[in-house]
């Protein structure tokens, strides 16, 4: 179907070709065309011309050639002596070139042949419309850049074509268009934190055409703010850290981001807190005792940009207290005595388990000393004992050895 249609048009197109450059018979006793005039206009030239009321006249013939000495080509043929203007824009597929000379002549033609060659005319197409020469790029802003420019002095402008490039020798690329000869801003999003932009502007004229670009402005985006640093930590409970930084120097910053993993490797972190940029320190909770764990800190400005990361620092939690040694029992009298050895220097109190019957185990007491008196046994009996640590932030040891006793 689509090549069916291109040899359709190649067709019409030699026809069209060869009908309007074929020549004529002159006859000389037709009227002379008479008061013409050219008019230039965008890619295009506007003729007219007075009528000729010969009623052997049929209508005109137009033609074009680049020079005053020709060729001269046949353009066009009106039907009718009473139409007496023309726009020439080129034709189909093409158009007249910017800022160029075009000479035309006009003939009448009747059923015999045509009339004498009319007068030479002339007229120049408008040149591209004017482009800005005087543009503004304001840098500083977040992963933006507004541009602004002067209208040029050509009332043929109705819109502009924004470029960009990141070098200044190009190449540019078209981003975005503007329309309306007055509205000289656009605003360019989206762009990457601390990098330069060059910026050019082209008019178009409401034909479509572009003028060139004549003037280059550049700005810089805003950078990201700097991290914290010095990050220190110490235990704030059990499962807790509490850690520590100095600020950034960055002056606009105002929150920042804490980050925590398992391991060492940035793409394994995760935000676990935030707060204002007032607060230089957070604490981190949920944590398993005795564990090592991962921190970096970014800072995040008033425009939402977040630093890099801060170098990474591992902090550990406190581990769980040791359990008691040396346990042993003894009965004395009609009760059961249990002494042990301290487990941890950091332990202040100590929690005594009993269990009798295999299954049945519960804790009968606390005590801040080394040494137990159970004095609610029975005879007869079988009871295991274990003795487990507790430290002052509530964390309990492992069970320490149990140690099995039969009452008498």
């Amino acid at each position: 179907m689509k090549r069916l249609f291109l040899l359709m048009v190649s067709v019409l197109l030699l026809t069209s070709c060869a009908t309007l450059n074929r020549q004529p018979t002159v006859i000389t006793d037709l009227p002379v065309v008479k008061g013409i005039t050219a008019k230039s206009g965008i890619r295009s030239v506007g003729l007219s011309w007075q009528p000729v009321m010969d009623s052997r006249v049929k209508g005109y013939l137009i033609y074009r050639a680049p020079s005053e000495t020709g060729p001269f080509e046949r353009i066009a043929k009106i039907d009718g002596r009473l139409k007496t203007n023309y726009v020439d824009d080129g034709g189909f597929l093409k158009h007249l070139e910017d800022n160029t000379t075009y000479f035309y002549k006009i003939v009448v033609y009747s059923d015999k042949g045509i009339g004498p060659s009319s007068r030479i005319v002339a007229a120049t197409t408008l040149p591209p419309p004017k482009s800005p020469t005087q543009i503004q790029a304001t840098s500083g802003l977040p992963r933006m850049v507004a541009i602004r420019w002067q209208p040029p002095k050509d009332n043929t402008v109705v819109a502009y074509n924004i470029y960009r490039s990141t070098k200044k020798d190009g190449p540019y690329k078209k981003i975005g268009r503007v329309n309306g000869y007055v509205n000289t801003l656009y605003i360019d999003k989206g762009l990457k934190d601390g990098k330069t932009y060059y910026y050019s502007v082209a008019s178009v004229n409401y034909k479509g055409v572009e003028g060139e670009l004549l003037a280059i402005a550049k700005a810089t985006t805003k950078f990201k703010p700097l991290p914290p640093s010095n990050l220190t930590a110490t235990i704030a409970g059990a499962g807790k850290l509490k850690i520590f930084w100095w600020p950034s120097p960055t002056a606009d910053v105002v929150k920042y981001r804490i980050y925590r993993s398992t391991t060492d490797n940035y793409d394994t972190f995760s935000m676990v807190g935030e707060v204002p940029s007032k607060d230089l320190s957070f604490v981190d909770s949920g944590l398993k005792p005795g564990k090592k764990y991962y921190y970096y800190i970014t800072s995040v400005d008033k425009d939402g940009l977040e630093s890099k990361p801060s170098k990474i620092y591992g902090f550990m939690t406190k581990p769980l207290p040791l359990p008691p040694t040396g346990i042993s029992v003894k009965q004395v009298g009609k009760s059961v005595v249990l002494n042990w050895d301290k487990g941890s220097n950091d332990t202040v109190k100590y929690e005594v388990f009993r269990r009798h019957f295999l299954i049945f185990t519960q804790k009968i007491a606390e005590t801040t000393n080394t040494y137990y008196t159970d004095n609610t046994v029975s005879p007869n009996t079988t009871y295991y004992y274990y003795v487990k640590s507790v430290d002052k932030y509530g964390q309990e040891s492992e069970p320490s050895p149990e140690v099995k006793i039969e009452v008498k």
